[in-house]
């Protein structure tokens, strides 16, 4: 190879890459047109590269102001083409294996339900606020509450559980026998209700430990689980950290100390069933519906949203935890109803994307230098004679 034919193909070859290279991280997603990069969300839409192109396509044009016409149009015809090839190969090797199960439409996904939440996490006021704070507004609610348009339920009884259509249940308090009561009776007259039980509750708190504003570190909702049939296992020795759970409809969730249902003799007549290893429950009660999942560390915004200030945006979600909560709790599939967006499927299908996106890459470069060889043969040798020359 001629230097001449080099050195506008080494130019195009680094700017595709680090066009795709910008798709990566963060700062590739400014104005609201997408928010986080794939490291931060795991998502793998070939419109989180267009600020990443875009810079790449500008600096060619600069840089070779000065070059042939015809010439310059080639190499940028390269660098087009390239970048969507190498962004088109990087996404299907990335989310490469991912599900993507044919899935049934929420028969009442237009009607907007009124949702209440029972919860001692920190998802309606900011931890460790003060009175005041809470009068005035001065708490940040978590996006999750804004999201669903959630009711914070203080107290379960006929009349609270009267005012909602689904009951959010997470990680709360000590509910007392008659609150359990109340709401076993709702479910079986036809109540929803998605329930987050941690064993091992991970979320971060300045609050010391006994201070009765923390949540509990462990679930206290046995009594209820025993009494539909169902047991919350323990967390495995290794399994106490964070974990990316990709579902078997290609669903992302985002754990931290994580466990697992198992089925027990002695339930009150309820059927349940277990998905996704036990992760996820759902029961049959009565004429209602309950879903469990083994997690409550998962609500925590910093776990599924990339970016706080672009929660209405779904490029923003590293999971697809609001998925499942829009998805109504039936006596079939507790599992979101809307398809999962692609995303990363794990480590090694990232690599495997990137090094098959750096293949296509060179390959176009290739083709690139080839062509101009082919058509310029007179402008290589002068380059490379001028090279010779200095």
């Amino acid at each position: 190879m001629s230097r001449g034919g080099l050195l506008p193909a080494a130019g195009v070859l680094v700017l595709i890459l680090l066009g795709l290279s910008a798709g990566l991280f963060p700062l590739a997603m400014p104005m609201g047109l997408a928010a986080g990069g794939v490291l931060e969300t795991g998502q793998v839409a070939a419109t989180r590269w267009w600020l990443g192109a875009t810079a790449a396509l500008s600096m060619y044009l600069v840089a070779s102001c000065r070059m042939n016409l015809r010439l310059r149009l080639l190499w940028l015809a390269v660098l087009a083409i390239g970048l969507v090839s190498a962004v088109t190969v990087f996404g299907h090797w990335a989310s490469r294996g991912q599900p993507h199960a044919a899935r049934e439409a929420d028969a009442e996904q237009g009607r907007t339900p009124r949702v209440g939440m029972v919860t001692a996490l920190p998802l309606f006021w900011r931890e460790g606020i003060t009175p005041g704070e809470a009068v005035w507004g001065g708490a940040r609610a978590s996006p999750l509450v804004g999201l669903l348009a959630a009711r914070p339920v203080d107290e379960i009884s006929g009349e609270t559980l009267a005012a909602v259509d689904e009951l959010i249940v997470a990680q709360p308090r000590l509910l007392h026998p008659e609150e359990l009561v109340a709401l076993d009776q709702w479910i079986r007259a036809g109540g929803r209700v998605s329930i987050f039980a941690d064993p091992l509750l991970l979320w971060p708190s300045r609050l010391p430990l006994g201070d009765r504003r923390r949540p509990p570190v462990t679930s206290l909702l046995d009594p209820l689980l025993a009494h539909w049939g169902l047991r919350l296992e323990r967390v495995n020795a290794g399994e106490e950290g964070l974990q990316r759970r990709m579902l078997s409809t290609g669903h992302v969730l985002i754990l931290a100390g994580a466990s697992r249902f198992t089925l027990v003799n002695g339930g009150d007549g309820s059927v349940c069933g277990l998905r996704e290893q036990g992760l996820i429950a759902m029961c049959r009660v009565g004429r209602g519906a309950a879903r469990l999942v083994a997690d409550a560390d998962l609500l925590d915004d910093r776990l599924w949203l990339a970016h706080p200030q672009w929660s209405e945006r779904t490029e923003a979600y590293a999971s697809d935890i609001v998925s499942l909560l829009r998805a109504r709790p039936s006596q079939g599939d507790p599992l979101p109803h809307t398809a999962p967006p692609s995303r990363v499927t794990d480590d090694e299908a990232l690599l495997a994307g990137l090094r098959w996106a750096v293949v296509a890459a060179m390959l176009w470069v290739a083709l690139g230098w080839a062509v101009q060889k082919r058509l310029f043969p007179s402008r290589v040798r002068a380059v490379a004679a001028a090279g010779e020359d200095r």
